[in-house]
């Protein structure tokens, strides 16, 4: 059996809990056991904590860390912003004796040490590279016959082990055409959902970052968006509320690709509590599903 030490971050367990339940459901059907990890914090956010203060930055991801290595195990993460976070931390610090030294130092005082004795796995690894696309194909029993765009999310596209900055994207695709979806391509893959600029610049995230992406994405064809990262659903389900009263109309569906998964494996929509979701991805799925 696959075991890892389970980061869940902050996005995830307290803004969108169907992404948790579906990835719970496609673990056990995988046959991947996934460990909690108790008493982590925020990894911390990807783009701004290191601005601040790259020490504590560091440190507060060192600690985490060590929760996994407690375990004895490699750290797996659902959330992009966290993989990039984590993983970064990790290579600091395992080739970096003066940052190390001095974060251990730091965390002397929380009776914790970092080691660098494990590694840190995004979710689309330990699917494509531990359980494999054909393990996965084999679970599929309702596959879902809808056109989706793929978003893969600007921290997917950090690369650790190599120079290939498509390697986890190109996983991803893989992995989503094995349920049966057809994927359609709209030209703005790359293009950053908004969401690390909303925090500054409200209009220029939504207008200039997030429209250009829908608008390309309808045009297409496109009947769902299909994410993997937390931060990236937020930004596309709540920024289409957002586009509303600046006279942009759209409803379109957003769905995780842990989401997905479960579905396609033949978990009922309600079991995973879709209604949670900003958009009406619950609505889309029963009627491809005949669930009335």
């Amino acid at each position: 059996m696959v075991k890892y030490a389970l980061f869940l971050g902050c996005q995830i367990p307290m803004r969108l809990p169907s992404i948790e339940i579906a990835s719970r459901r496609v673990f056990k059907t995988l046959g991947l056991e996934a460990i909690d990890l108790l008493g982590y914090s925020c990894c911390p956010e990807p783009v701004v904590s290191r601005l601040l203060d790259e020490t504590a930055a560091l440190a507060t991801s060192a600690r985490n860390l060590t929760l996994a290595e407690d375990l004895g195990l490699d750290m797996l993460t659902l959330c992009n912003g966290c993989y990039e976070t984590l993983a970064e931390a990790n290579e600091i610090l395992k080739h970096d004796a003066e940052k190390r030294s001095r974060v251990n130092e730091i965390l002397k005082h929380y009776g914790r040490e970092y080691l660098g004795k494990a590694d840190v796995k995004h979710i689309i690894e330990v699917l494509h590279e531990d359980i494999g696309l054909e393990k996965i194909r084999e679970h599929v029993a309702k596959p879902l016959k809808i056109n989706v765009a793929l978003h893969y999310g600007c921290h997917l596209y950090r690369e650790y082990k190599g120079s290939d900055i498509m390697r986890k994207p190109n996983m991803m695709r893989e992995i989503v055409m094995q349920t049966g979806v057809n994927i359609v391509d709209y030209g703005l893959e790359r293009l950053c959902c908004g969401y690390p600029s909303m925090q500054a610049d409200e209009e220029f995230s939504l207008k200039h970052r997030l429209l250009p992406k829908l608008s390309r994405m309808r045009s297409k064809g496109a009947e769902a968006i299909l994410t993997i990262c937390p931060a990236c659903t937020i930004q596309f389900e709540i920024g289409q509320v957002m586009l509303r009263p600046h006279g942009f109309q759209f409803n379109m569906p957003c769905i995780n690709l842990m989401e997905l998964l479960a579905l396609s494996f033949g978990a009922p929509p309600s079991d995973l509590h879709l209604e949670l979701h900003r958009s009406p991805v619950q609505q889309l799925i029963n009627k491809v599903l005949g669930v009335r």
